[in-house]
């Protein structure tokens, strides 16, 4: 059985902590080591922006540390990464720059939605209990120092997910001069996350009943810890048949919070033997999850363990194909994104319609171009989202789909995949710029990306500019370098000619290949009509 060591470093907004894990086929991923140590980067970034050099000195000796503890493992196959700690200091290259100097170790600093996707990995890889919560209303809320992350599941489908800069750490940091000038301290905490979580309720839970929160995040280890050592009214850290309880009711929640609002953070800090930092996020996060229980009228709190480190093991076991995950997120980035177009008023019919000779295109081209069924998917996104800029603007739609598309969370895709499909969407009518213009974000290999991206796009969407779906069956052949697209209809298709002959000049510069739009008539009855919308009007 082949054993693989493999190690996560999480440089977190409060404590820099390391864990090694053994990931096999046979037993999946187990932990070995935990080692931890606190790094007050958050306190910093979220006060000042900037990262301070004596905190910089000591995260290179909390790293070296750590060196030599994966020294002791043998191991070779790590990930270290950070997130909002690091993304939002102004000198995060600086700080990259001096830990590789020092250390010899290279962060990765992660964009929101890649963070959060790395967590749900992990959470997926517990097939029966993820499965079976996600059937119905499921919340899942990744609280961290320096924000939340609400998604919401139903139907086993990813329906939404916001993030919001309301972490425990942020919210202390934020109203701790406040604090001198009030005695309900707790209220005013109340007050300022309140509003932000009744605007995520409002605006994506009406149509949506919330049955269950998945409670995740670095934070919660001392929240679950507190109710692990206490043994009051119905919370017992075992069930019935004494196992650990994982789960908490809304009235056992309520009788916890409670207690936890009444005690001051050094006693807890006390109790719980943790620092008294630790200890004094308690009350933030713990509130964080009593507004989301209001907010929700949600009847179960589930208590997930996961961390970003095991987060971290669970990709880098499916990359190296150790596990399966259960649960298929690419499903829930095309749901996500047709949520997000339905939000925007696109046209189901005309969506559906360029997505299937889209795909159809990018199908004959795939092994040529050695195009990856991840280009696939952002090509789908690309498509599913072309339009939403309409919705704002009918003189901008390009620039204003992008726009949306920057400002939509897609969790399953990097912060530079959704630029690459934003931007691929942008030039979607007007000229393609050249590499010079958008060098600043991308690298070559990008650029390209997106130009074959928005090539493909461009003759798809000629072939249905009147939006009343002409073609009612599209096939696709490639031979000699001529790509020929026949569709079966027998309207007039002169516009979509025109507008896929103005296409076909930059499609066939990317790709070096001709495309030719043919079309084959068929029988139709005598007085065949275009499909019509179902409030009336041609699609």
């Amino acid at each position: 059985m082949a054993i693989t060591t493999f190690a996560a470093i999480d440089v977190g907004s409060h404590e820099t902590s390391l864990r090694i894990y053994e990931i096999s086929k046979k037993i999946g991923i187990r932990e070995l080591d935990y080692v931890h140590h606190s790094a007050r980067l958050g306190y910093e970034t979220y006060s000042t922006k900037h990262i301070s050099y004596h905190s910089i000195d000591k995260l290179c000796t909390i790293l070296n540390g750590f060196k030599d503890k994966m020294k002791e493992y043998g191991i070779t196959d790590y990930m270290i990464a950070s997130t909002s700690a690091l993304r939002e200091a102004d000198n995060n290259l600086i700080v990259l720059d001096q830990v590789r100097q020092r250390t010899g170790f290279r962060i990765k600093i992660l964009s929101n939605s890649e963070q959060r996707y790395l967590c749900y990995k992990s959470i997926a890889l517990k097939e029966n209990s993820f499965h079976k919560l996600i059937q119905k209303g499921t919340l899942l809320v990744d609280v961290g120092g320096g924000s939340m992350q609400l998604s919401l599941f139903d139907k086993n489908n990813l329906i939404c997910t916001q993030n919001i800069l309301l972490g425990s750490l942020r919210i202390q940091e934020f109203l701790q001069d406040m604090q001198k000038h009030t005695d309900n301290y707790q209220n005013l905490v109340y007050e300022y996350i309140s509003n932000d979580l009744h605007t995520f309720s409002e605006q994506y839970l009406k149509e949506h009943r919330v049955k269950n929160i998945i409670a995740v995040g670095n934070q919660l280890h001392t929240f679950v810890k507190y109710l692990s050592v206490h043994n009051f009214g119905h919370l017992q850290p075992t069930d019935s048949r004494g196992k650990k309880k994982d789960s908490v009711s809304r009235q056992e929640y309520d009788e916890f919070y409670e207690a936890i609002s009444s005690q001051h953070p050094e006693d807890l800090a006390r109790e719980l033997n943790t620092s008294m930092d630790q200890a004094s996020l308690l009350l933030p996060t713990a509130m964080i999850y009593h507004n989301i229980f209001e907010e929700t009228g949600a009847e179960q709190m589930w208590l997930s363990g996961i961390t970003l480190c095991e987060g971290m093991a669970a990709d880098f076991a499916e990359r190296k194909e150790k596990i399966t995950p259960a649960h298929s997120f690419q499903e829930d980035i095309i749901h996500t994104a047709r949520s997000t177009a339905d939000r925007y008023g696109c046209s189901h019919a005309h969506e559906e319609y360029i997505e299937n000779a889209g795909l159809k295109i990018f199908d004959a081209l795939k092994r040529q171009h050695n195009l990856t069924r991840h280009d696939r998917l952002l090509l789908q996104i690309a498509i599913i989202l072309h339009n939403c800029g309409s919705y704002i603007n009918l003189n901008d739609v390009g620039e204003n789909s992008y726009k949306i598309i920057m400002s939509t969370e897609l969790i399953g895709i990097s912060h530079k995949e959704r630029m690459i499909v934003a931007t691929a969407v942008r030039y979607l009518h007007d000229y393609f710029p050249e590499y010079n213009e958008l060098r600043e974000g991308f690298d070559r290999e990008d650029y390209i990306r997106i130009a074959k991206i928005n090539a493909i796009l461009r003759i798809a969407d000629a072939m249905d500019r009147s939006h009343k779906q002409k073609f009612t069956t599209i096939t696709t052949s490639l031979r000699n370098q001529i790509l020929t697209i026949t569709g079966t209809t027998l309207y007039d298709i002169t516009l979509e000619q025109g507008i896929f002959l103005r296409h076909s000049d930059f499609f066939e510069e990317v790709f070096g290949i001709q495309p030719v739009l043919k079309q084959k008539k068929t029988m139709t009855p005598k007085h065949a009509e275009f499909p019509k919308r179902k409030n009336g009007g041609n699609v």
